[in-house]
């Protein structure tokens, strides 16, 4: 299974352009669970998450989300707005406590021209989210949500170690509703299918933790990549 899911890993950066970053940025700490960039609102330049994780997503009318992606530590943001100088177009929110780099915009143009390493971790990044987003438009088109539910499930194990002998724990855990958010789907529907792959025995809930059967785990990986291939 490709992984250009929306729940990305760190991205991995030499010691040359973290320290070019920490040189030209202002670091700034963020607590956990808090709205840093709204609607509407003008960048002054692009940012770099040296530590935490944020989420990007959008609100709809009646008050519902739907995640774009979540960043960990390695990613830039705030490209496109930056290069297009126009205000963004979502909320960005810190789930845990987040260290990020905010990189002026005159930095941030004199570096994209002068050094290969800082432009070539720029375009990277770029072309990942366009990734992270056809990956988006396509499940949100062809899959289902019970798809798209074990994906996500699948996409967060943490295949490291086994847990009583037949299951992995998971690496991030998310509420209901952020599982609504992420998977664009309604709170009944979730609940609904999360039952459903209990039942099954593809999830548990040990201790109010959940955790992913590995068997399960391998079969619905083998039936995606398949998909991918399109060997089906």
């Amino acid at each position: 299974m490709k992984n250009h899911s929306n729940i990305t890993s760190p991205q991995y950066h030499t010691a040359e352009l973290d320290q070019l970053l920490r040189e030209n940025s202002r670091i700034m700490s963020i607590p956990a669970k808090t709205v840093f960039l709204e609607p509407g609102e003008s960048m002054d330049g692009i940012y770099y998450i040296a530590k935490g994780r944020t989420r990007h997503y959008m609100v709809a009318h009646d008050g519902s989300e739907k995640v774009l992606y979540f960043l960990s530590e390695g990613w830039f943001f705030g490209e496109t707005t930056c290069n297009l100088q126009k205000t963004t177009e979502l909320f960005s929110k810190t789930d845990v406590d987040t260290v990020i780099y905010s990189i002026p915009m005159p930095v941030y143009w004199k570096l994209l021209s002068e050094n290969d390493t800082f432009c070539n971790a720029i375009i990277e990044s770029c072309c990942y989210k366009m990734l992270i987003m056809k990956h988006e438009i396509a499940s949100l088109s062809f899959n289902s949500c019970r798809y798209r539910l074990q994906y996500l499930f699948c996409t967060i194990a943490d295949t490291s170690q086994v847990v009583d002998g037949g299951w992995y724990d998971l690496r991030v855990t998310y509420s209901q509703n952020d599982i609504c958010s992420i998977i664009g789907s309604a709170r009944v529907t979730v609940a609904k299918l999360m039952a459903e792959l209990c039942g099954e025995g593809f999830l548990r809930t040990i201790n109010r933790s959940t955790q992913i059967n590995i068997q399960k785990y391998r079969e619905f990986l083998d039936r995606a990549n398949q998909l991918d291939t399109g060997d089906v």
